[in-house]
C-alpha cells in the first residue's frame, strides 16, 4: 500500500488498571502528538488487544508495529461492528477489518469526528 496514516489516530496501548480497562490513542494536531486515555469494556480491551497482537509481515520479536483507526461501521443485519486498521511496518503498510463491540465504535467514532481536539482535553495524557 503507498498511502500513508496521515490524519489517523493512532493506538498506542490498551490496559488493565485497578479493575477497569483503558485505551490510548495518539493524534497530530499543529505538529505535535497529544495522547488521550479513554474507558473500555472488557469486550472493547479484548478487542484492542487483539487488534494489537496482528502482525502481518513478520513474526519477529522486537518490531515496531504501528496501528492507525481508519474508520469503523454497523454491519447489517445483527449488530455487528467493524473497525477498520490501517497495520505498518516500517515501509509495508495493510489495512484490515476487525469486529468490535458497539461502546468501542461509539468511542472511536466520536473521536475520530471532533473538529478541535481541545473538546477531548480531559482525556489528554502526557506525552512519555
Amino acid at each position: 500500500m503507498r498511502d500513508n496514516h496521515k490524519g489517523m489516530p493512532e493506538f498506542i496501548d490498551a490496559f488493565e488498571k485497578d479493575g477497569g480497562y483503558f485505551g490510548v490513542i495518539a493524534a497530530i494536531e499543529d505538529a505535535r502528538e497529544r495522547r488521550f486515555q479513554f474507558g473500555l469494556s472488557p469486550a472493547g480491551y479484548r478487542a484492542l488487544k487483539k487488534m494489537m497482537q496482528d502482525r502481518p509481515f513478520d513474526l519477529m520479536p522486537g518490531l515496531r508495529y504501528r496501528y492507525f483507526y481508519a474508520g469503523s461501521s454497523k454491519r447489517p443485519p445483527a449488530e455487528r461492528y467493524t473497525m477498520s486498521v490501517r497495520i505498518e511496518l516500517d515501509r509495508d503498510a495493510q489495512q484490515k477489518e476487525f469486529d468490535i463491540p458497539k461502546d468501542l465504535h461509539a468511542n472511536l467514532l466520536w473521536f475520530k469526528l471532533l473538529e478541535d481536539l481541545g473538546a477531548a482535553e480531559y482525556l489528554e495524557i502526557p506525552v512519555t
